[in-house]
């Protein structure tokens, strides 16, 4: 009986990245590229939220929140400071991202994702 609640509590901390990833299709498809980079962060933060029981706080900056899982999360600063800086140039730049862009961000995205979680994250193409 026990083993049955562990799993479903461990059911209950899984996001369906799958369909994150669906959504930020739909975002790229609908020439929605800085929303969808946008979305791409907020699935990180989904992740750090229920693994860690960590949410970004309001006062927090994208930055801060990334020192913040570095320093009491353990998350590897190598990982997370290009993913971060990626995010905030694309969404504070002012200049719509390109495919390439995209695709850069996503790969940053999974390498983080694979730290957090052990997976692969699944492929998705975008353009």
């Amino acid at each position: 009986m026990a083993k049955k609640k562990k799993s479903k509590k461990g059911q209950e901390t899984e996001i369906d990245i799958s369909q994150k990833l669906e959504n930020v299709k739909v975002l790229v498809g609908s020439d929605r590229a800085k929303e969808a980079i946008a979305y791409i962060y907020l699935i990180y933060n989904d992740i750090i939220t229920k693994k860690f029981k960590k949410p970004r706080l309001a006062y927090q900056t994208i930055r801060e929140y990334a020192i913040t899982c570095v320093t009491e999360l353990g998350q590897k600063p190598e990982s997370i400071y290009p993913f971060i800086k990626k995010i905030e140039d694309i969404i504070y730049g002012g200049i719509e991202p390109t495919v390439k862009e995209l695709n850069f961000t996503v790969q940053l995205f999974s390498n983080l994702y694979n730290d957090i979680t052990g997976k692969a994250l699944p492929t998705v193409p975008f353009g």
